[in-house]
């Protein structure tokens, strides 16, 4: 499995890099041409409203049909979507709509390309690895967020919008090569998944969806989790997908290096986290989540403090920086142990499913939670509403990951474990 492994991580770093160029880009685009948090939110939103519908349909599909080729073919469309954009802004300009239509296109395929690599990881690795292979990925992700922001910031102030565009193009046409040499371990039950299912298209979703349902509803823990996702997406990871741009371009004005060296600094924090986490094993991985959401739910509402106090541009970006670092070192410590928890204990032939159900339902109030967030700032009520989000996730949390829970948890997954 050591080709799977370099070529896996390879891929990885480059559309990784490729995307936080053009991410960076549009977003501080958005915000520079129009000023607005809301509209930067509808961005986002597009997105959210994408990866629900296309989860909900594709996760039936995920578990049905060959993974390996479900990537191929999704990532040949992403390709596509990048060469129209790219095309359209260098022969009319930006435009704004036009953007909404690319980001509501790549919304039906970008979250399919990762459930389906998630859903597919004990066929590329062994399965012991899986925790490791997960610390590895995350060391290489982090490490592009630590160096990727600079080098964006410092693309966006020489080369044009579009130029950026054709770098994420160029980066994404290499991974699907290296994608393609990829080499999947059939998995139980695949056979009869494609051969006795003869249900129409629509009762085939839905039947599926209900297989899915039922898996999660008999656990306790996954039941749980998805909840959490929920009401967590709803409110802190809404409000966030907005706020750090709002903060640093809209409020304190930063040029497009403050942003990158802000950013980088950010991702320094995720890198020692996916360190630590690649040298350690995590017994009790819902104990870990537990501690890193109340953590989070604090630094969230000091994030905003730079918005009303004077000092310094330096200031405020170390300050930006610091609270950002932690931020993302605290993350880590979620998402890791989480996505390891679940590997672990869900079944293969549901996997796929199970994880587009996690998604999809996770991210059902982000849509409305974006946009929610996104007007209240133009109001800039920054530490209000923040501090609101905090009291929601630290109740969520405490009720939801409360200490039988956790460990009941801990039994599972080490009986998992020495299966």
């Amino acid at each position: 499995m050591l080709r799977n492994t370099i070529i896996y991580l390879l891929s990885i770093f480059v559309i990784t890099t490729g995307g936080l160029i053009y991410n960076f880009a549009i977003s501080y685009y958005i915000l520079e041409l129009t000023k607005s948090p809301f509209l930067f939110s509808i961005n986002t939103v597009i997105m959210s409203v994408g990866t629900i519908i296309s989860l909900t349909i594709m996760g039936a599909f995920i578990d049905k049909y060959d993974r390996k080729s479900i990537i191929i073919i999704l990532e040949i469309l992403s390709c596509i979507s990048l060469l129209a954009l790219y095309l359209y802004t260098y022969n009319y300009g930006f435009n704004i709509k036009f953007l909404f239509c690319i980001t509501a296109f790549r919304s039906l395929i970008i979250p399919v390309i990762s459930n389906t690599f998630d859903a597919s990881l004990t066929q590329i690795f062994d399965e012991e690895k899986i925790q490791n292979v997960l610390g590895q990925v995350g060391t290489i992700r982090t490490s592009v967020f630590l160096l990727g922001p600079v080098l964006a910031g410092v693309l966006y102030g020489f080369v044009s919008l579009e130029t950026m565009i054709l770098i994420f193009l160029i980066l994404q046409i290499i991974s699907l090569l290296l994608d393609f040499f990829l080499k999947f371990k059939p998995y139980e039950n695949s056979v009869d998944l494609i051969e006795n299912k003869p249900e129409k298209l629509l009762e085939f979703i839905i039947g599926k969806n209900k297989e899915a349902y039922k898996y999660v509803m008999n656990s306790n823990i996954l039941s749980r989790i998805i909840i959490l996702a929920m009401i967590i997406n709803g409110v802190g990871a809404a409000s966030f997908s907005v706020l750090p741009e709002t903060i640093m371009i809209k409020e304190l004005l930063f040029e497009p290096e403050y942003v990158g060296i802000a950013s980088s600094v950010m991702g320094l924090g995720s890198l020692l986290a996916t360190i630590l986490l690649s040298k350690i094993k995590i017994s009790n991985p819902l104990k870990s989540m537990r501690l890193a959401f109340l953590a989070l739910a604090i630094l969230m509402t000091v994030f905003t403090l730079p918005a009303y106090f004077q000092a310094s541009l330096t200031v405020k970006l170390i300050y930006i920086a610091a609270i950002g670092m932690t931020m993302a070192f605290t993350f880590q410590f979620v998402s890791i142990p989480m996505m390891s928890y679940m590997q672990k204990i869900i079944e293969n032939e549901y996997k796929g499913r199970v994880f587009s159900l996690l998604n999809s339902l996770g991210n059902i109030l982000l849509p409305v939670g974006t946009l929610f967030f996104g007007f209240l700032y133009e109001f800039k009520v920054y530490v209000l509403v923040n501090l609101f989000t905090s009291l929601v996730i630290i109740t969520v949390t405490t009720i939801l990951l409360n200490k039988d829970i956790v460990r009941e948890s801990e039994m599972i997954y080490n009986k998992k474990s020495n299966a």
